[in-house]
């Protein structure tokens, strides 16, 4: 994760690493990092919801509660972990389209010469 995270900082403050991955290579990277980002948002909702439902803990020790065939302690690792690994995918995600998000926020903000 840590070397994800150091590839998109480069990625931000280095010309040279930006004209590298240009074109269809990026179109890419960014179909299958919003993809992955997708899948792993449906796990944490999925999990989400399991846990918003189940018992307490020792509650569901005692009765055998699982959601659709995962236990409490599975739904509430594979929350946590999905939960970790979906922040850093945005962080990813939001270092590869930050030009993106820099004109948007300029289209926004941007004063409009006629209402002066």
């Amino acid at each position: 994760m840590y070397a994800a995270l150091s590839a998109v900082y480069m990625y931000i403050g280095d010309e040279n690493v930006k004209k590298k991955i240009t074109g269809r290579a990026l179109v890419k990277i960014r179909a299958i990092l919003s993809t992955v980002l997708l899948v792993v948002f449906l796990i944490v909702v999925f999990t989400g919801i399991g846990l918003y439902f189940a018992p307490s803990g020792e509650m569901a020790k005692k009765t055998g509660w699982t959601f659709f065939g995962f236990p409490l302690f599975k739904l509430e690792r594979l929350h946590a972990v999905s939960g970790f690994i979906m922040a850093g995918l945005v962080f990813i995600h939001f270092g590869i389209n930050f030009n993106l998000y820099k004109n948007e926020m300029k289209q926004l903000f941007k004063r409009d010469k006629r209402a002066q």
